[in-house]
């Protein structure tokens, strides 16, 4: 988030110059900086919580590294007091001293009491984050006499302890003694622990616990490839400034004052209405040109007379001058640039041997009712068909009086359905003929060659019908036609029209 000190000189910024910034180019500028915001660290009800150390606002995780930081030597010296005091050095003849392969800190002869003590204080204070194997590995061994003297210098002093107010005799000699005491009497006035913090994200990586410094790194990677995510906390910020925040173009800006167009007819004085005129009749207008333009001489510096009077026109939003030198009027809008046009998707052609989906639901053509007629839909035109068009008169001529009926043992079957009758004064558009039914055209004889009718005994329910069932012959038929019927089929034949033979 950012800090309220930073936006503070950025609204102070504003005012001075009088001019109109982005809200992205301002959540850059405070991201130039890790000092320029803030950080919150917040834990979870289910961890422990942080320690917070109140002279620097380090943060850690844990009490080992709170206690650690606290031995940096801006720290101690406000907890102990440090006096560094000369003493004998040790005596002895030494052949071989041990230095630290990382920092070149004198150890010690390995043979020296206060070899062990010194190497496992320097790993402690200074490289915990290395094992302790492969850091006594790194120690080399000099044997030269220069190299004995160095150490033997560095033993000649000695620091030693006391908490600040403690009397002469409180001083502490060994530095161990030194942090138990620190660790017992000092660690909870110098540390307090919290749950949510706000702290500087600029703090060093030597003031926060590793996963911690990780975390704020994270985050602050964040930030700076979408630095948008800052702007609400910094409008949230900007109105704590008295700064106002508006839009325009799309996009959300800051500056002195809200736009306030100018209303028309409003007299003013010479300059001001002298620059509003120009900054109207010059698109796009900068500074530069302004000054130009109102300068006796035509020249770029800027005109003391006009200076104080665009300062006022910019404070009271009537022009906005932005952070590249532009001039606006407020109101004017900016010309939006067209939209470009979305070409039409073409459409995508079924794949050859598949259906179209939105066919789907339709049945399929088969090789079964490709012979079928079609049924018409009302509403729709009928289809095109091969067959003639027969005029009304036509129709009536070829009408039959009676269609013949099938006699199956003495009971008249299901007779064959004829052409409609379209009578001539009832005609009002020519009639298709339409094909008969398959079952029709297969069990209708022929015109050209009339098949003699089949007629069935007639069944009883004392004689079962059996697959020897003899079908009698065109002549036992007739003689056994009730009376009704004194039709033959060859005058049934005559007087039946003829029958379309197209396949559909």
């Amino acid at each position: 988030m950012p800090d309220p000190q930073a936006v503070r000189l950025i609204g102070k910024e504003v005012h001075q110059v009088a001019r109109v910034y982005s809200l992205f180019d301002v959540a850059q500028i405070l991201l130039a900086e890790r000092g320029r915001c803030k950080a919150r660290f917040e834990v979870a009800a289910n961890r422990p919580p942080l320690l917070q150390c109140k002279l620097d606002q380090a943060l850690f995780l844990t009490k080992e590294e709170a206690l650690r930081h606290l031995w940096k030597p801006e720290l101690i010296a406000q907890v102990l007091e440090v006096e560094t005091v000369e003493v004998d050095p040790p005596t002895g003849k030494f052949n071989a001293v041990a230095r630290c392969g990382f920092s070149g800190v004198w150890l010690g002869p390995p043979n020296h009491h206060s070899y062990q003590t010194n190497l496992r204080r320097l790993h402690r204070e200074c490289f915990s984050h290395i094992p302790f194997d492969f850091f006594s590995s790194k120690v080399r061994t000099e044997r030269s006499e220069e190299a004995v003297a160095a150490w033997m210098e560095s033993m000649k002093t000695k620091q030693r302890w006391r908490f600040i107010g403690d009397a002469d005799d409180a001083w502490m000699e060994d530095k161990a003694t030194a942090e138990n005491a620190v660790a017992t009497r000092c660690y909870e006035q110098v540390f307090t622990e919290v749950r949510s913090v706000e702290v500087s994200a600029g703090l060093a990586s030597d003031s926060l616990s590793p996963s911690l410094w990780v975390s704020l790194r994270h985050a602050g990677f964040h930030l700076k490839h979408n630095p948008a995510v800052l702007i609400p906390a910094i409008c949230a910020a900007l109105e704590s400034e008295h700064l106002p925040v508006f839009k325009r173009g799309g996009k959300l800006y800051t500056g002195p004052s809200r736009p306030h167009p100018l209303p028309e007819g409003v007299p003013l004085a010479e300059r001001p209405s002298r620059i509003i005129e120009w900054v109207r009749s010059n698109t796009p207008a900068n500074l530069a040109g302004l000054w130009q333009a109102v300068h006796p001489t035509g020249g770029t510096e800027p005109c003391l007379e006009y200076v104080n009077d665009l300062f006022w026109l910019l404070n009271q939003g009537h022009v906005l001058l932005f952070s590249d030198d532009s001039l606006v009027l407020a109101g004017a809008r900016e010309p939006e640039a067209p939209k470009p046009q979305k070409q039409p998707k073409p459409q995508k052609v079924p794949k050859e041997g598949k259906r179209d989906r939105r066919t789907k639901d339709q049945p399929a053509a088969t090789a079964e009712n490709s012979d079928a007629p079609a049924e018409e839909t009302p509403g729709e035109p009928a289809p095109e068909t091969s067959e003639t068009v027969e005029t009304p008169a036509e129709a009536v001529e070829e009408t039959p009086e009676s269609a013949p009926e099938a006699v199956s043992g003495g009971e008249p079957l299901e007779s064959v359905p004829a052409d409609e009758t379209i009578l001539a004064e009832e005609a009002t558009e020519p009639v298709v003929d339409e094909a008969p039914a398959p079952e029709a055209i297969a069990e209708e004889p022929s015109v050209s060659e009339p098949a003699p009718l089949s007629v069935k005994t007639p069944e009883t329910p004392e004689t079962p019908e059996t697959p020897e069932t003899v079908m009698e012959t065109p002549e036992q038929a007739v003689e056994t036609l009730p009376e009704p019927v004194t039709e033959t089929p060859a005058e049934a034949a005559e007087e039946k029209p003829a029958e379309s033979t197209d396949p559909t």
